[in-house]
C-alpha cells in the first residue's frame, strides 16, 4: 500500500452509491481497507448530514463530512474540527419565493441546522433526504423559519427550459444566490458563493495538510464540477452526466453499480 496518503472525495449518488442505493461489498471492503491504512475518505454529497452520517456508517470509516453540497463541512467524530457553515439570509429567500410564486411550486424544501420546513407532504423527498417526521414543520416555511437555513431546494410545476431560464436569471439578480436544476424533473436547488463541494473539500485538505496533488474526487453530476476541476485527480463517473466529464481529467472503465471508483483507487494507489 502506497507510503502517500490521500484525501478521497466520494459523492454518494450515482458514484459511491448504486442505482438502488446500496454501497456493494466490494467498494465498501475496499474503502475501509484505505481508511485502516491511513487514507482519509470524505463524503461529500448534496444530501444532509444525518444521510451521508448513515452511510459513512456503513463504510466503517470516520472522517469529515461535506454535507448540503458544502453548506455544511464538519466532522462526527472529532470534537475539535472547526464546523464549516455557508447559510443563506432567510430574509433574501423569503424575497425570492415571494417573486417566484407559491402557486408555481409543486413543493418547496427548506432545512436549517434544526428545523426541515416543507410545503406539503412528500413522501419521495423525505425518503431521499432521510427526513426525519419530527422535525418537518408543514406548510409556508417563512410563517416559522426564524434562523438561517443550509438549504432550499423547489419543485417547479413548470419545467420548460424557457420558464427555467427565467427563473435563473431571476436568482441571479440576488447578491451571491444561483441556481442549480437537477435532471429529476421539476427539481433545483440553491447555492451561495463558496458553498460547493469544492470549497469543503479544500478546507478540509488545508486543515489536514494534504496537498492539492493527493486530493482524488469522484463525481457524476453538476454539483460536483467545482470538486472534480480543483481535485488533483477529479474523476467522471462513466454513468455521469456527460456536460459534467470535461471538467474531470481521469474517468472510471465501470460505472456506479459495477465498483467504478475501486478500478481507479487501485490504479493510483499502490
Amino acid at each position: 500500500m502506497s507510503r502517500e496518503k490521500y484525501l478521497i472525495a466520494i459523492d454518494l449518488d450515482g458514484t459511491l452509491l448504486t442505482d438502488d442505493k446500496k454501497i456493494t461489498p466490494k467498494t465498501r471492503d475496499y474503502l475501509n481497507k484505505l481508511h485502516n491504512n491511513g487514507h482519509l475518505i470524505v463524503i461529500a454529497t448534496g444530501r444532509p448530514y444525518r444521510a451521508a452520517l448513515g452511510f459513512q456508517q456503513q463504510l466503517g470509516v470516520e472522517g469529515p463530512l461535506v454535507t448540503y453540497n458544502g453548506s455544511l463541512t464538519s466532522h462526527p467524530y472529532d470534537p475539535y474540527f472547526p464546523t464549516r457553515t455557508r447559510k443563506f439570509d432567510r430574509f433574501a429567500l423569503h424575497d425570492l419565493v415571494n417573486k417566484i410564486g407559491f402557486d408555481a411550486l409543486d413543493n418547496l424544501m427548506i432545512e436549517t441546522e434544526h428545523v426541515i420546513y416543507l410545503l406539503r407532504e412528500d413522501e419521495a423527498l423525505n425518503t431521499f433526504f432521510w427526513n426525519d417526521e419530527e422535525r418537518i414543520i408543514y406548510g409556508n416555511p417563512f410563517l416559522h423559519l426564524d434562523e438561517d437555513p443550509l438549504a432550499l431546494i423547489f419543485l417547479f410545476k413548470n419545467t420548460d427550459p424557457a420558464y427555467k431560464a427565467e427563473i435563473t436569471k431571476l436568482v441571479d439578480s440576488f447578491p451571491s444566490l444561483h441556481i442549480r436544476f437537477w435532471h429529476l424533473e421539476g427539481y433545483a436547488e440553491l447555492w451561495i458563493g463558496e458553498s460547493t463541494k469544492k470549497d469543503g473539500l479544500e478546507y478540509i485538505a488545508n486543515y489536514y495538510h494534504f496537498p492539492q496533488k493527493r486530493v482524488i474526487a469522484f463525481g457524476d453530476a453538476s454539483n460536483d464540477k467545482e470538486m472534480l476541476a480543483w481535485a488533483h485527480y477529479g474523476v467522471w463517473m462513466k454513468n455521469g452526466v456527460p456536460s459534467v466529464e470535461a471538467y474531470a481529467n481521469m474517468k472510471t472503465t465501470e460505472d456506479n453499480n459495477n465498483d467504478g471508483i475501486v478500478g481507479v483507487l487501485q490504479k493510483l494507489i499502490k
